[in-house]
């Protein structure tokens, strides 16, 4: 998960990084994200 931040943060697209992390959808990586981090993708992507 450490690697989808990284790759957020270097403006990536949220489905790309899902996508890439084996999740079947963005929702679901999105959720995760979000409960490991307390911070959606999206934010991270817009630091």
């Amino acid at each position: 998960m450490q690697l989808a931040w990284d790759q957020l943060q270097s403006g990536e697209a949220v489905a790309a990084v899902a996508e890439r992390m084996g999740y079947c959808s963005e929702a679901a990586f999105s959720r995760a994200f979000k409960k490991m981090f307390e911070v959606s993708p999206g934010k991270v992507r817009a630091i």
